[in-house]
């Protein structure tokens, strides 16, 4: 039986019926033409059999009454994996990701193993994409407090590999789940624990939470110097209340395209030409909705950096940047540059670790954990925005990856939204092209044209821009609305001891 942080269990606490604190993605799968042994039955035997023997596979979440002290993890004695592995087909003229949008906006049921995977067959009615009968998707999710937070070990790291290769799923091994606690003793322990640590009782209400939260994080950013630009946020459409909807979109931007902006623009890298379009598509859709801002987007990035404070067997963590999408510069190459510039400027760059070693991993891996150090920031949104939309851009291989035979065709990954976040954008470079995953709600956020447009439109706008700037150190940022970036190295110590008084 082991305790939750007190950062994991915020993600816990802050959690709502419309703000599900889960993370995951759709991974659309090929299997070989006229090869059915990777049916529904031996995908669910190979799951249990590579995951069976992790602990977030089959314990769950024990809550205090009252919330008098933090949860513990603990053995499901009623655990039964058929209870998380689903399977499904697509009706006619559904997309997957309508399919996918529906199975992300219902939070996890905490009664159980937080986490749940989805099997979708015949994706070949879909009318959004040119799916064959041999696709087959697979839909994943899991709760960020069960993310582990140095690692970002996940479920589909587990189960793909480098090469295609059929395995024997193992049997099922004995298990004696430990009993649940006993409830008169946990319940004195709680009650004690409470008048010993005085500080735990702001867990009881999360409007209290929420505003501690936001009051010490916010003083805690102000102590970091970041730039004063940095904590003036936008009003836009993107930062307003929302609801339980949620509506995924996907956009493939080939890898060779990118490089072809990135061309001519001396040091400009591949990461700030994605920033760069990304840019572009949201101020397009401001303009289209008529809530362009004065101020700059400010944006949040989780970076991976080689850690010097945390005793990691890895040596690396993630830490954080805020930054300026720029989106008051009309140049779109410009702004390409003075998004770089501003990046250079900071130490991060000195620190950040290289794409290549990163694309080692399983980019689900990263991407989790990312989303979990996004999440960090999340707590303090239920009252002001620090930032209006995260942009998550994850280094993945550009080979491809199988799971048993089948090859990974499509990596989609989505993040959690919040009220004051309507719109996250996770990004994946996976075997030659990058996967761009808007995940928004379709109450706060209403398109006069799909996602997809305003990016197809920015690449097109960007490719055709005439204008020549071979030396993007020549960008002067002195000026009004400048970009700045600030860096945040330690995200997990910004926002940890949050409810204990006194430090």
């Amino acid at each position: 039986m082991q305790q939750l942080s007190e950062l994991d269990s915020s993600f816990l606490y802050l959690e709502t019926e419309h703000t599900p604190l889960h993370v995951g993605g759709v991974f659309v799968f090929q299997r070989p033409k006229g090869d059915n042994t990777l049916d529904f039955e031996h995908f669910q035997r190979v799951l249990q059999s590579k995951l069976g023997n992790e602990p977030f596979f089959r314990e769950r979440l024990v809550e205090y009454p009252l919330n008098l002290d933090l949860p513990v993890w603990t053995d499901d004695p009623d655990f039964d994996a058929a209870r998380h592995i689903s399977h499904d087909k697509l009706s006619q003229k559904e997309t997957l990701l309508n399919s996918a949008a529906d199975f992300f906006s219902a939070p996890l049921d905490r009664t159980r193993p937080l986490w749940e995977a989805r099997y979708i067959e015949d994706l070949q009615v879909d009318p959004s994409k040119s799916y064959e009968q041999e696709h087959f998707a697979l839909l994943l999710k899991v709760h960020i407090a069960a993310i582990d937070g140095v690692s970002g070990e996940d479920i589909l790291s587990q189960l793909v590999h480098v090469s295609p290769e059929v395995t024997k799923p193992e049997s099922d091994q004995d298990w004696t789940p430990t009993p649940l606690p006993d409830t008169g003793s946990w319940l004195g322990a709680a009650y004690n624990n409470v008048f010993n640590i005085p500080a735990k009782l702001t867990l009881l209400a999360k409007d209290t939470a929420a505003s501690a939260f936001y009051s010490v994080i916010t003083e805690r950013l102000s102590s970091l110097n970041l730039p004063s630009s940095l904590m003036k946020v936008a009003d836009t459409p993107m930062n307003q209340k929302i609801s339980k909807s949620r509506a995924i979109e996907n956009i493939e931007i080939p890898l060779n395209q990118v490089r072809s902006i990135k061309k001519g623009l001396g040091s400009v890298t591949t990461n700030d030409v994605v920033m760069g379009i990304c840019a572009e598509a949201i101020a397009s859709y401001l303009r289209d909705m008529e809530a362009e801002s004065e101020s700059d987007l400010i944006a949040l990035a989780p970076i991976s950096v080689r850690s010097t404070s945390l005793d990691v067997k890895s040596g690396n963590q993630l830490a954080a940047t805020l930054f300026s999408l720029a989106s008051t510069e009309q140049d779109p190459i410009k702004r390409i540059c003075m998004i770089h510039k501003a990046a250079t400027l900071e130490n991060h760059y000195d620190s950040a670790i290289s794409a290549s070693h990163l694309t080692e991993l399983v980019p689900s891996c990263i991407a989790g954990l990312s989303a979990r150090v996004y999440s960090e920031f999340l707590l303090a949104q239920k009252h002001k925005p620090m930032f209006n939309l995260p942009i998550i851009n994850i280094p993945g291989p550009q080979f491809p990856l199988y799971f048993e035979n089948a090859e990974l065709t499509q990596f989609i990954s989505t993040a959690p939204l919040f009220d004051g976040i309507g719109l996250a954008l996770m990004i994946v470079s996976y075997n030659g092209n990058y996967s761009v995953t808007c995940t928004y709600n379709p109450e706060a956020l209403s398109l006069k044209q799909p996602f997809e447009k305003y990016f197809q439109t920015a690449i097109e706008t960007i490719l055709s821009s005439e204008t020549e700037i071979p030396d993007c150190t020549d960008i002067d940022l002195s000026e009004p609305n400048t970009n700045k970036t600030g860096f945040i190295e330690d995200v997990a110590g910004l926002v940890s001891n949050i409810f204990c008084v006194g430090k």
